[in-house]
């Protein structure tokens, strides 16, 4: 069988399965084995049992139940409540006041999290009802939110970024620091955002402002500084060269533990709420890569990677002319496939060609993580659009995607950049 008609094969199948309902670990993995038979019989399949071992027999995944419990522990014991309160208090002058709080307190509570759902689960729940009650324009409170919440999987640590790099084998720490300025430059620009619409239009937010004296300063400075520090500690440790990433999120997790034992509600029906959570996550995220492997198995198996970097390279397409062709790959697919689903799905066939056109793999990986977010916030499947409607029941699906519509152009400028200055994920790696 010709290499092309097996690619269209396999993507109708997969189309169909997903179309049906099926689960995407399974969608991904059936196809995966009806193209293996199809190609070399059912002989094959006695490699099965081979690719789903070496699929998740890796330290670096390891680390992934870890950063989920961390996330699940300051999220469940109500530190993530304090966390948000701390912060606001010192940005409430700002022009926005506590918009600002939202986009700077998701950014930094996304380093224990490392998800975006969950991110904004733990500021939105805690936010928005305030907020509502204080007069805020509520379409430009849920834009906040949004902006904060899409930061999740950029900012290190990063559950998409620990796939990725055990997928195509690239290092956790460099990956981890590209994705550091990427991440505060757009929570950057989604703050420039919030200001430049409230100067423009001072009725989206309260006419009087409350004033915070330097005692609430100090604080919310309190209630803020434990989860600081616990970031800084896991992601100190890791780009100090003093432990790996699995390491760093065993300390991390204890950390959590600690900190929410001592300063928040981690009973132990919390503390098994919060095991539960880590361990159907972790699960439903080992199934997907399994299934992703198996697929990429059967790609290479079929030839089709290799006639395929071949094809693309003999089109002497210009480098930004392919980029643009990514570009609104990943923007319709991100559309209809969820976050880590989208990345595993893609790789098997992308990366092999992005890599032979010259593409650095960490670039890449923190183009593909923003690629992912962006999908997190666009309908008919953008998971944060579903949490916000959870978070604002009251507001129409159709009202919220339209304050996603400015925070989904401010994030698609990011891939751009990369592109043209790769050097701003690439500037802070020269350190390790």
């Amino acid at each position: 069988m010709e290499w092309y008609i097996a690619l269209i094969l396999l993507t109708v199948v997969l189309l169909l399965l997903l179309g049906l309902g099926q689960w995407i670990a399974l969608a991904l993995g059936t196809a995966g084995v009806l193209a293996i038979i199809v190609e070399s019989g059912f002989g094959r399949t006695a490699t099965l049992g081979s690719i789903a071992w070496n699929s998740v027999n890796s330290f670096v995944l390891t680390a992934i139940p870890l950063f989920i419990l961390m996330g699940e522990f300051i999220l469940r014991s109500g530190v993530s409540t304090r966390f948000y309160r701390g912060v606001s208090v010192w940005l409430r002058a700002l022009p926005g006041g506590l918009l600002h709080s939202n986009i700077a307190a998701s950014s930094l509570f996304s380093a224990i999290s490392g998800s975006s759902v969950a991110t904004m689960a733990a500021i939105g729940t805690v936010s928005y009802p305030e907020m509502k009650e204080r007069g805020y324009d509520r379409q430009l409170t849920i834009s906040s939110l949004l902006g904060g919440g899409s930061v999740g999987m950029i900012i290190p640590p990063s559950i998409a970024a620990l796939v990725y790099a055990s997928i195509v084998e690239v290092s956790v720490t460099r990956l981890f620091m590209a994705g550091m300025i990427p991440g505060l430059l757009l929570s950057v620009m989604f703050s420039a955002y919030i200001a430049t619409r409230v100067l423009l239009n001072r009725d989206l937010v309260p006419s009087a402002t409350e004033r915070a004296t330097w005692g609430d300063r100090w604080r919310g400075a309190a209630d803020a500084l434990p989860v600081i520090l616990l970031m800084l500690v896991v992601l100190g440790s890791i780009y100090l060269g003093l432990a790996t990433a699995t390491e760093a999120a065993a300390l991390g997790a204890v950390g959590a533990y600690l900190v929410g034992f001592f300063l928040g509600d981690l009973g132990w029906k919390t503390l098994r709420a919060c095991l539960e959570g880590a361990v159907k996550i972790t699960a439903m995220l080992i199934f997907i890569i399994v299934g992703a492997q198996i697929l990429s198995f059967a790609v290479v198996n079929a030839g089709i990677t290799r006639n395929l970097v071949t094809f693309v390279t003999e089109l002497g397409l210009a480098p930004f002319t392919f980029f643009l062709v990514l570009v609104l790959l990943y923007v319709a697919l991100g559309a209809v496939v969820d976050g880590l689903s989208l990345m595993l799905l893609t790789l098997p066939v992308i990366f092999p060609v992005v890599i032979e056109l010259g593409y650095d793999p960490i670039v890449f990986g923190i183009m593909l993580i923003v690629f992912i977010e962006l999908g997190q916030i666009t309908p008919p499947v953008g998971l944060c659009l579903f949490v916000m409607q959870g978070v604002a029941p009251e507001i129409s699906m159709s009202r919220i995607t339209r304050s996603a519509v400015p925070i989904a152009l401010i994030v698609l400028t990011m891939p751009f950049l990369l592109f043209f200055y790769p050097q701003v994920a690439l500037w802070i790696t020269q350190f390790v």
